[in-house]
């Protein structure tokens, strides 16, 4: 019978019930993404040329994000978001062929990603038996990038070093949601985060004839992230 009231008072307990009072928290990040890059073609690409690709796809890539967090309360339900992260291990590809001849450019991507986000949260609700556990969130907001190894060269066609032929920064919008248990010592928040960039990646002052019939190279991103929050 004790041990049966000793178990009840557990699950009555609510943890961390003084958090909404914060004006602000910190945390840190990780988790996993895969990119995907958008080529538009323009009116000449599939007129053949020597030095032109006349064939040309783009492979997801994949990475492991690391970062900070710092969230900013606004009111009960609207907060400002930063969330700078290192995305390591990513390789931006594109297959193509020149004059039948198909080969690959594989080019390493470390990207410094740096957003800032508008998150509106629901009122903490009870789960699994325990008293305002939970909570549900969206946001959206925008990011700046830096590719830390875009002027990096890669050897591909032939053997000969292209450069990597994209530029190193980009300007983009983020959409996600995601879920908050506050646990005892820890808020553990999953999310789900969609980005788009805006940016033409194309460099256009490269000497390199490849992608001289393709007008625009733009990026996206899907994100799966943990945030572990004070």
């Amino acid at each position: 019978m004790i041990s049966s009231l000793s178990l009840n008072a557990q699950k009555n307990e609510m943890f961390q019930p003084d958090h909404d009072e914060l004006p602000y928290y910190l945390g840190i990040s990780i988790g996993v993404g895969m990119n995907k890059l958008n080529i538009e073609r323009n009116v000449f690409f599939n007129n053949t040329s020597a030095n032109f690709a006349n064939q040309l796809t783009s492979a997801y890539g994949r990475n492991i994000n690391l970062g900070l967090t710092g969230t900013l309360k606004l009111t009960d339900h609207f907060l400002l978001r930063t969330n700078p992260m290192l995305l390591i291990g990513g390789i931006k590809s594109f297959r193509f062929s020149v004059n039948s001849v198909a080969d690959q450019i594989d080019i390493p991507s470390t990207i410094l990603s740096l957003p800032l986000a508008l998150k509106m949260q629901s009122n903490r609700y009870n789960m699994f038996g325990y008293r305002r556990m939970m909570r549900h969130y969206i946001f959206g907001g925008g990011k700046v990038d830096f590719d830390l190894s875009s002027s990096k060269q890669v050897n591909s066609y032939k053997g000969l070093p292209y450069k990597a032929l994209l530029t190193g920064n980009d300007l983009g919008y983020e959409l996600g949601f995601g879920l908050s248990f506050y646990l005892k010592y820890v808020t553990i928040s999953p999310e789900m985060k969609f980005s788009y960039g805006l940016n033409n990646l194309k460099d256009n002052h490269s000497t390199e004839a490849l992608f001289n019939n393709v007008n625009k190279i733009d990026a996206n991103f899907i994100y799966f992230t943990i945030h572990l929050e004070n």
